[in-house]
């Protein structure tokens, strides 16, 4: 509690750059993973971002890598961000990219404490929320196979609306994984959901001249903080869900279809929500 209680009080004392940064303790291992998200089964649309998850004694923060980067990047060197912006994006290009990547969640687990805070881009503003930490209820399976040449095992869950399969690592004791998939006797290195609309997969392993593990991140302003993980999850779906399908629906079908997501099987990763 007093982790992310002094974060809320950093939050309120900081600047209007509401630039955050809280180091916790020493990292003990840092995890490179690619993470692939269906966006939208109409136009089979998807976008693969990498994602790091840096893992300390009591805590553990995993955040999407290139975002991270380019919004420090953006606070320390300016010239250098915009000089590689417009390379990016030259004149006359169609179709922007984004320095940052695609991916915009970060989360902080504060593992002694039991508590979990998630900051998220949300059409273009940032909220957040805190909840106590819930490990998924695991199931382990037979089945092994060998991951960037560790040997794993299977395992599965039922997790806020998903099934989840994961292949850990008994020979990396870490109960860590990407996201909020950790738990297991053993680093998870690959985990999908049962749609494949969400997957992880270990790219890298790293012990050495790691950062420190904590709060960090390099905002515009302060986030709106939000009461509850529902109340998050409401937000979400009323601004992409209802909001996105919505206007494909109208492009694809005709105005007549608007705001009817029945043929959309794409939803979030946590579906344990009432819509409202």
């Amino acid at each position: 509690m007093k982790y992310l209680s002094l974060f809320w009080l950093l939050f309120v004392t900081s600047n209007m750059s509401a630039q955050i940064i809280e180091d916790k303790e020493p990292a003990i291992l840092e995890v490179h993973y690619m993470k692939t998200s269906v966006t939208d089964t109409l136009e089979n649309r998807s976008y693969s971002d990498p994602m790091t998850l840096r893992i300390g004694k009591t805590s553990a923060m995993f955040y999407p890598t290139k975002k991270m980067w380019a919004d420090s990047l953006l606070r320390t060197n300016f010239a250098l961000h915009e000089k590689l912006y417009r390379e990016m994006n030259p004149p006359g290009q169609a179709e922007y990219k984004s320095l940052g990547g695609l991916e915009r969640e970060y989360l902080f687990r504060n593992i002694n404490e039991g508590e979990t805070m998630v900051c998220r881009i949300i059409a273009g503003e940032y909220y957040s929320y805190t909840e106590p930490t819930e490990m998924p209820v695991w199931q382990i399976q037979s089945e092994t196979k060998e991951v960037m040449g560790y040997s794993c095992q299977l395992a599965t869950c039922d997790f806020r609306g998903r099934q989840w399969y994961a292949w850990f690592s008994p020979d990396i004791p870490v109960n860590e994984g990407p996201w909020k998939l950790f738990g297991l006797p053993g680093l998870v290195l690959e985990a999908w959901d049962s749609k494949k609309h969400y997957a992880y997969r270990a790219v890298g392993l790293y012990t050495q001249n790691l950062q420190l593990v904590g709060i960090r991140l390099y905002i515009r302003h302060q986030p709106y903080r939000l009461k509850s993980r529902q109340e998050f999850l409401q937000k979400m779906y009323k601004e992409y869900i209802l909001g996105h399908f919505a206007a494909s629906m109208s492009a694809l079908y005709g105005n007549g279809s608007q705001g009817d997501t029945s043929r959309a099987q794409y939803d979030y990763q946590e579906r344990d929500y009432q819509h409202k």
